[in-house]
């Protein structure tokens, strides 16, 4: 990627029994920006950020980090 990108979240899917939480979720971060995150109760805020630090495996997409691929 790069262009500045420090973080980038392309096409993360993850689901559980019954629920899918995260949809094909795309997400750029540039170094030095701060983002939040706003949704309601259950819309998938938590899962996403289990699945950027390691806590749960993507079943789609992938993360990549200062241009290095992370392998979930």
């Amino acid at each position: 990627m790069s262009d500045g990108v420090f973080m980038w979240m392309n096409g993360i899917h993850k689901e559980f029994p019954g629920v899918v939480a995260n949809d094909d979720v795309d997400l750029d971060v540039k170094r030095g920006e701060i983002h939040g995150l706003l949704g309601e109760n259950g819309a998938g805020k938590s899962t996403l950020m289990k699945t950027l630090y390691g806590l749960y495996s993507p079943d789609a997409g992938y993360i990549t980090l200062n241009d290095e691929r992370l392998d979930l």
